[in-house]
């Protein structure tokens, strides 16, 4: 499969990948202005001119923005897997639900070395509500589900469901050239890449498993480098998961009630430049944790986790 690959800018985190093969766009980056300027100068005059229609791997704001905030790219047929349309078509109340979850998950710890309104600062960069969102223009020409056949230029391809960071997530498989566009599905750092609101660690993991068994000899994944050693990459990811619930369940039976923060410093080793990202993971890995009735898990807006 060829493919002409370019990284768009989003803040606080890792560029995102787009592709383009042949007529077809994958994802369009964040809503972010540098991201939309960026985008929009491809579309006119760059490696995206006379792209004819979008898939997008799921509906984040870094995978999502350009299609809701570029109307000339909003106007041109989008194929979404089924769910994503829901979510597209209500991207301001998806954006305030992403925006109390990060608050939720993520009261410091290191109060000393707090910065009072980080979240919020954090908040309305990454998920910003003061623009309008093009919720009623996005052209949805087609809804896919797993095992469905889409077209990618001159390619046909797999819709692969691997839900888990994002409940309505694909992949796209071609099978000829063992080429699968997998979107977040596996992070470059091998552990679980949470993702506001639609996040899920059961469906992580049979995702993984699942893309383990396509056997693709290629990864050509939402941020980072083309992966071309997945089945490595995935069981590398699959022990991580294991290592993770290991550790947060021996934390809190022998700890007793812990805060997701301090969950964070005891069983993942959390410092002052981690404790928020890794206390958002501490909280999901908890909540997932009394899922299964292994502890208790309150919320108070945080987690509060405590041994049954």
């Amino acid at each position: 499969m060829e493919y002409e690959r370019i990284q768009l800018p989003q803040p606080y985190y890792d560029p995102v990948n787009l592709y383009r093969i042949g007529d077809t766009l994958v994802d369009t980056g964040h809503v972010h202005s540098d991201s939309r300027e960026r985008l929009r100068e491809e579309l006119a005059d760059g490696i995206f001119d006379g792209v004819e229609r979008v898939l997008l791997t799921h509906c984040h704001i870094d995978h999502a923005g350009g299609s809701m905030s570029i109307r000339t790219l909003a106007e041109r047929p989008h194929v979404v897997s089924r769910g994503t349309e829901r979510v597209l078509s209500q991207y301001t109340s998806y954006l305030e639900d992403a925006r109390q979850e990060m608050v939720d998950l993520s009261v410091r710890f290191f109060t000393d070395e707090s910065d009072e309104g980080s979240v919020q600062e954090h908040n309305e960069t990454y998920f910003p509500l003061d623009r309008e969102y093009l919720e009623a223009e996005l052209n949805v020409a087609r809804v896919v589900e797993d095992g469905d056949t889409v077209r990618l230029g001159d390619y046909d391809c797999e819709v692969v469901h691997t839900p888990g960071h994002a409940a309505g997530h694909i992949a796209v498989y071609h099978e000829p050239s063992g080429t699968m566009l997998s979107g977040d599905v596996l992070a470059q750092n091998g552990h679980f890449p949470y993702g506001a609101v639609h996040w899920n660690i059961d469906d992580y993991k049979r995702s993984l498993e699942r893309v383990r068994e396509y056997d693709p000899s290629r990864l050509l994944p939402g941020h980072g480098e083309p992966m071309d050693d997945p089945r490595a990459r995935i069981e590398d990811a699959l022990t991580n998961v294991e290592r993770v619930e290991t550790a947060v369940l021996h934390t809190v039976e022998s700890e007793g009630p812990l805060t997701a923060q301090e969950l964070a410093v005891k069983a993942l080793n959390a410092t002052n430049s981690s404790v928020d990202m890794l206390t958002r993971v501490a909280s999901v890995y908890a909540v997932h944790l009394a899922e299964q009735g292994l502890i208790d898990v309150e919320r108070r807006p945080y987690v509060f986790a405590r041994p049954i």
